[in-house]
């Protein structure tokens, strides 16, 4: 099986970093406190749910990207652009239960998390925006499906942690019931009644698939992998 280290770099059309360790700190404590709260492996929270409004996002975190209508400019330069964290910022979190979760925690406020990863990504743009997206324009408007799937597709399955997956699987059978369920509802509706397209795959995770029945066994394999015991974790195209 790949591991992590194995795998080339993955990119998506953002290069982004917090700009201070105490932004990522007070990032990262929001995060977790949402994944403990909410029951939510892959907690996303808006800049203004963190660090307030307007002008109190700036200088939390930068994000660099080519402009693709423009990729270079009338001299020749690479045409970088800046996202504004003011008005579209989110931020993600990954994580995972310990592994010691069953023999310490005295109740679920006590569970202990892992970070895999935090990071901070535009918002609001072209693309699906999964903080607020309704879904139902994601065909995900079913019984047994809440927000936390949607969480789930674009923070362990985006770009920046879908190589991750291996990191997560040893412990996933420790996280709460009702997250379990509420995936292993979403994979099965995605992979038998496929209502995402591929392009809103991509606007929701920037990971490009090249067709529709590409999707759908990338989708059959991670459920296999997360529940089913399959033992070769399934790799997204790059």
């Amino acid at each position: 099986m790949l591991t992590r280290d194995e795998l080339p770099p993955r990119t998506g059309p953002w290069a982004t970093r917090f700009d201070s360790e105490s932004a990522l700190v007070q990032a990262e404590d929001a995060l977790r406190a949402a994944a403990l709260q909410n029951h939510d492996l892959a907690p996303i929270l808006t800049f203004e749910a963190v660090y307030g409004e307007g002008e109190n996002c700036l200088g939390k975190a930068t994000a660099i990207a080519i402009d693709p209508r423009r990729p270079y400019t009338p001299d020749g330069e690479v045409n970088y652009v800046h996202a504004d964290f003011s008005t579209r910022g989110l931020l993600f979190g990954v994580y995972r239960p310990a592994a010691e979760i069953e023999e310490t925690a005295a109740s679920e406020s006590d569970l202990d998390l892992w970070n895999t990863t935090v990071y901070p990504y535009p918002g609001g743009y072209e693309e699906i925006d999964p903080a607020t997206v309704p879904l139902a324009d994601l065909g995900l408007d079913v019984p047994g499906i809440d927000r936390r799937f949607v969480h789930f597709c674009a923070g362990i399955l985006g770009v920046e942690a879908v190589d991750d997956l291996g990191m997560l699987r040893e412990t996933f059978d420790l996280a709460w019931p009702d997250y379990q369920d509420t995936i292993r509802a979403g994979l099965k509706h995605l992979v038998a009644n496929q209502p995402m397209t591929v392009e809103q795959w991509f606007d929701l995770t920037y990971v490009q698939f090249p067709d529709q029945r590409e999707l759908r066994a990338y989708l059959a394999q991670v459920y296999a992998y997360l529940f089913d015991d399959f033992e070769a974790m399934p790799v997204a195209p790059q």
